[in-house]
C-alpha cells in the first residue's frame, strides 16, 4: 500500500470520527433546543433556571435566552457535520474554525451570566429601595397618629377647662346675687339661666363639631394603615373552607359540628375532631397551623409551609424566635423546595419579612 493510500486511509478515518463526534454534537444541540421549547411552553421565557448538560458551567439562565443559544450551536455543529462529511479531504482549518466557534459560545455564555448578574443585583437595589420607602411610611404614619391623638387630648383637655371655669363663674355670680335685692335677684337668675342654657347649647355644638372631626381623623388614620399595613390572609371570621386544604366536604362536616368559623377550627380539640369526621389528626394539626400562620400580616401560603416545615406551629412560637437562626433555617428548607421545583427564588422569604412576621406574632 502506498503512503499515498495510507494517508488517505488516514484522513478517511479521521473524517469519519469528526462527522461522528460532530452528529453527536448536533443531537445533544437539538435536544437541548427541543428541551428549552417544551420548558418554555410551561413557563415564561424570562423564567430563569438551570439546564441539565451545561449548568455546571454556565449557572442559571432565562429560557429565552437557552433556546437561542441551544439553535444557534445546533445550527452550527450541523454545517460543520455537514461540511466534514462531503469534503472530499478534511480542511485543515475546519478545527480552527470549531475552536473560534466554542469560544464564541463561551464568550456569549460569559456576556449572558453578566447580563443575569446584573439584572439580580438591580432588582435587589429595586427591592431594598421599596423596603426603605415602606419602613418610611411606616415611620410617618406612627408619628401622625401619635400627634393626632395629642392633639385630640389637648383639644378634650381644653374643653373639660372651659366648662369647669363656666362652672366656677356661674357659682361665683350665683354667689354674689344672693346679697341683691329679691327682684333684681329673679331678674339676674333669669338672665344666668338664659345664659347658661345657650353657653351649654354652644358647647355641646362646639363638642358635636370636635367629636365629628375625631370620628373622621380616626376614620383617616384606619384606612391609611389598612392601605400601607400589611394585611393577615385569613382573620377569625373567615369561614373553615378559605383554609387551604378545607374542600366542600370537609367544610361540611366541620359546620354539622359547629365549627363555622377559623376561630372556631383553631380552638377546637384535635383528637375530639378526628374521632368525629373523616380526617386524621395530624391532618387536622396541620390545617389548625395553617390558619394560626396565615392569620399574621404578611405570611402567605407557602410561607407557612415553610414555617410549618420548620417545626413552627402556633402564633407563640413565631413570635419567640430569633431572626437570624429562623431565616438560616427558612433558606435551607427554601432552598431543598427550589431545587424539588416546589418554591421559586423569588417567593423565598427576605430576613425583612421575617421580622415583620414575628414582630406582627407578638402584638
Amino acid at each position: 500500500m502506498s503512503a499515498h493510500q495510507k494517508w488517505k486511509m488516514s484522513a478517511h478515518l479521521k473524517r469519519g470520527i469528526i462527522v461522528w463526534i460532530l452528529g453527536f454534537l448536533t443531537f445533544l444541540a437539538a435536544l437541548n433546543t427541543l428541551y428549552a421549547v417544551m420548558y418554555g411552553v410551561r413557563e415564561h421565557a424570562d423564567t430563569p433556571f438551570k439546564p441539565y448538560l451545561v449548568g455546571q458551567i454556565i449557572g442559571e439562565i432565562k429560557i429565552g435566552y437557552y433556546f437561542w443559544i441551544s439553535l444557534i450551536a445546533t445550527s452550527a455543529f450541523l454545517a460543520l457535520t455537514s461540511i466534514v462529511a462531503f469534503r472530499r479531504l478534511p480542511d485543515p482549518h475546519l478545527f480552527w474554525k470549531i475552536d473560534r466557534l466554542e469560544e464564541g459560545i463561551e464568550d456569549n455564555a460569559e456576556t449572558i451570566r453578566t447580563t443575569q448578574i446584573s439584572l439580580l443585583k438591580d432588582l435587589e437595589d429595586s427591592r431594598k429601595a421599596r423596603e426603605d420607602f415602606m419602613g418610611k411610611m411606616n415611620t410617618t404614619l406612627v408619628d401622625t397618629r401619635k400627634e393626632t391623638l395629642s392633639t385630640l387630648e389637648k383639644h378634650d383637655k381644653a374643653i373639660q377647662e372651659t366648662k369647669k371655669s363656666l362652672q366656677e363663674t356661674t357659682r361665683e355670680m350665683m354667689s354674689g346675687l344672693e346679697e341683691v335685692h329679691s327682684e333684681s335677684l329673679q331678674q339676674m337668675n333669669g338672665f344666668l339661666k338664659s345664659a347658661t342654657k345657650e353657653t351649654h347649647i354652644m358647647l355641646e355644638e362646639a363638642m358635636k363639631k370636635q367629636m365629628a372631626q375625631i370620628e373622621e381623623m380616626t376614620k383617616r388614620v384606619e384606612k391609611l394603615e389598612h392601605t400601607l399595613l400589611p394585611q393577615p390572609k385569613l382573620s377569625s371570621q373567615n369561614t373553615p373552607e378559605d383554609v387551604k386544604g378545607i374542600g366542600p366536604q370537609l367544610g361540611k362536616e366541620l359546620r354539622a359540628l359547629g365549627i363555622t368559623t377559623v376561630a372556631e377550627l383553631i380552638t377546637a380539640d384535635p383528637r375530639s375532631l378526628a374521632e368525629k369526621i373523616r380526617a386524621k389528626r395530624d391532618k387536622i394539626k396541620h390545617l389548625q397551623t395553617t390558619a394560626q400562620l396565615l392569620m399574621i400580616p404578611g405570611i402567605t401560603e407557602n410561607d407557612a409551609e415553610l414555617l410549618e416545615e420548620a417545626g413552627i406551629t402556633s402564633r407563640k412560637e413565631l413570635a419567640s424566635q430569633e431572626p437570624i437562626q429562623l431565616s438560616q433555617e427558612l433558606e435551607r428548607i427554601a432552598k431543598a423546595y427550589i431545587e424539588q421545583r416546589r418554591l421559586t427564588e423569588s417567593e423565598k422569604p427576605t430576613i425583612e419579612e421575617i421580622v415583620s412576621w414575628i414582630r406582627h406574632a407578638k402584638i
